[in-house]
């Protein structure tokens, strides 16, 4: 693709997210916009337009609606040969703190991402204006999508100078563990969390003799601290010795017996009211009374569920399983061995769309 063609692409590209963006403002988001609206602006009130931009970006190219699109796929419909796979190429939308390396052509920069470690050809599709203020040194917050081989601006973003780029890259640590899928876009990170999660699991099940145990909620706290000393001593950290983390506190004393789950793929997990779950998969009879169904009901419907311990209960006795489902859904021909797993991917499509990401993060 010669130079004219380039900025064609890059020009068409800037038309498309003009559309796209008018697209998601259109009547029929008005609610799942409100929604994300209150999400980024807890008062309602939007204050900030650098935030709005990053929340409405977020929204189109990330947030899976009631049909299972997301905006910019419902928007890719509409076109037809480049032009749709061009749309549907920024599913792979970046958000990223970029510091600014060198330039790039007239209308663009080479960057590194401190989120994920790798490195961009960034251009705007408003020609050299558009990249005046991004010069070397420079740390700009926002997002981009994908045009061919390089990378496009995508909404507002903020840009900090150089002397002031300490500060953009403070909160990186932060943006990582609250976002680790932006993270793992580098394969060796993934890699990397991957081999540390399964030395992790191994030491949980070296320390418990198994991968789950049940304790009381008020016992959860100790036996996480327990776990995590075991795999630093365990690894023969030479950091010294080993200082507690500061965990949060879970709130699980008032709930019962609570499962610790350290699953292959999802990590480390906590399930309460496990009890409660044991005893309906004993006795599918109980599932007539309110606090079983509600729990079980809360395991079979909750999207940051993991469907690991109802797989778990239920292959201990498919019979009673379905018993317990078909009197949970009313639906009194369900099996759990022919319908269990329809069920759970129907309620936890997240879990079964992708491969499950490490919980742990490289940093």
């Amino acid at each position: 693709m010669d130079c004219e063609d380039v900025m064609d692409t890059m020009e068409r590209a800037g038309d498309l997210k003009g559309e796209l963006s008018e697209y998601a403002r259109s009547p029929r988001f008005d609610r799942a916009v409100r929604d994300m609206i209150f999400e980024a602006f807890p008062g309602g009130v939007v204050d900030d337009e650098m935030t709005f931009s990053a929340a409405l970006d977020s929204f189109i190219f990330t947030k899976r609606l009631d049909g299972g699109q997301t905006v910019v796929e419902m928007f890719a419909e509409r076109f037809t040969g480049e032009d749709r796979a061009l749309v549907l190429s920024w599913t792979d939308y970046v958000q990223g703190v970029f510091e600014i390396k060198e330039p790039y052509g007239d209308d663009g920069f080479v960057a590194v991402n401190h989120i994920d470690e790798l490195t961009y050809r960034i251009r705007s599709n408003m020609g050299p204006a558009g990249v005046e203020r991004l010069t070397p040194g420079v740390v700009m917050v926002g997002g981009i999508v994908p045009v061919g081989d390089d990378w496009m601006i995508s909404g507002a973003s903020a840009a900090f100078p150089a002397k002031d780029a300490s500060d953009a890259l403070a909160g990186v640590r932060e943006l990582q563990l609250r976002n680790p899928k932006l993270v793992f876009r580098n394969p060796e990170k993934l890699a990397r969390a991957r081999e540390i999660q399964a030395a992790q699991r191994e030491s949980f099940v070296d320390l418990y003799g198994s991968d789950m145990i049940a304790v009381p909620g008020d016992e959860v706290k100790e036996k996480v601290l327990a776990f995590y000393r075991h795999d630093y001593e365990r690894a023969g950290s030479k950091s010294g010795p080993w200082t507690p983390p500061d965990l949060p506190d879970p709130g699980f004393a008032q709930m019962g017996t609570v499962a610790i789950l350290f699953d292959e793929e999802d990590g480390l997990g906590f399930h309460p009211d496990f009890d409660l779950l044991q005893e309906v998969f004993a006795d599918p009879a109980l599932i007539a009374r309110g606090r079983y169904r509600e729990v079980v009901g809360g395991y079979l419907r909750g999207d940051d569920v993991s469907p690991r311990i109802l797989q778990r209960l239920a292959a201990q006795d498919p019979g009673k399983a379905s018993e317990v489902f078909r009197k949970l859904l009313k639906k009194p021909r369900f099996s759990w061995e022919r319908d269990g797993e329809a069920l759970l991917r129907k309620h936890k499509a997240d879990w079964y769309d992708a491969p499950r990401l490490p919980r742990v993060i490289p940093v």
